[in-house]
């Protein structure tokens, strides 16, 4: 992992802003721990994910704070995750989400464009002091409302800060445009008030370059923790979309392959002489 934020990988660059603590990188691990509930079963995982992305209305935490923006919120870890579930009492059976952005993977699904995340760093500058106004129904100051405005206006995709929950956990507040280039590569469930097998993991992604396994993303959870399929997922728009875009990039890939010089290598078995030819 990189010197920049925790869960960043070290062999993607950064790029910051001349004046304010905004950063261009990717090669990001998020994740984000939810209440499970009876209602959810059934649900498949493009149906959960898609439940992430919060409306902007009371109730929904800091969605009131941007004018107009859905949110979602997300975790540098597992660990840190699991720490505000704990702080904010929501139980013991859990959804943890693992993503990443989809468009570092070796095959993206999401766009045929390779964008990096707009990061705006607000552990500079205090912003889980405004947000903790913001938990606590204390009035923002001029200060506080000029600062959101300026981050309104540079467009990230989301914003790090400190997490209340976990010491040096880091905490990030997506918003809409930043978590469509989200992509899940685990969904786990664990029913910890369930004796009896409680847990499981569906798997959408997988080995060092993160291939996705899209057909996964039509699995959803039953009562025992069972993992069922919907097949009429492969027929969605969604599903259709991302293929088509992850095929896009294996082209990509075969193009390239095809383009490079291909060298023989002769071996002389009586001398061992190695030899590359063109």
């Amino acid at each position: 992992m990189s010197d920049f934020l925790p869960n960043h990988y070290i062999s993607h660059k950064v790029f910051k802003h001349n004046t304010l603590p905004i950063f261009e990188t990717a090669e990001f691990d998020f994740y984000r721990c939810v209440p499970f509930s009876e209602s959810l079963y059934g649900k498949t995982v493009s149906e959960l994910h898609q439940g992430n992305l919060r409306e902007r209305r009371k109730g929904n935490r800091y969605s009131m704070l941007f004018s107009g923006k859905k949110v979602s919120y997300w975790a540098d870890s597992r660990k840190t995750a699991h720490a505000e579930m704990e702080k904010h009492k929501q139980g013991h059976n859990l959804l943890t989400f693992f993503a990443y952005d989809d468009a570092t993977a070796s095959f993206p699904t999401l766009t045929k464009q390779r964008d990096v995340l707009r990061i705006i760093d607000g552990r500079q500058f205090g912003f889980h002091e405004i947000l903790k106004k913001d938990d606590n129904n204390v009035p923002l100051s001029e200060e506080d409302k000029s600062l959101i405005a300026q981050i309104e206006k540079e467009n990230p995709d989301c914003l790090a800060y400190w997490s209340e929950a976990r010491k040096n956990g880091v905490n990030f507040l997506f918003f809409e445009n930043g978590f469509r280039k989200l992509a899940i590569r685990e969904l786990r469930i664990r029913l910890g008030d369930e004796k009896g097998k409680n847990k499981n993991c569906i798997y959408c992604a997988g080995t060092c370059d993160y291939t996705a396994w899209l057909k996964s993303y039509g699995d959803y959870f039953m009562p025992k923790a069972r993992i069922l399929h919907d097949s009429a997922y492969e027929h969605s728009e969604e599903y259709l979309k991302r293929k088509e875009i992850n095929n896009y990039w294996y082209g990509e890939y075969h193009r390239q392959m095809a383009s490079q010089p291909h060298i023989t290598i002769n071996i002389n078995t009586e001398t061992g002489e190695v030899c590359f030819e063109e």
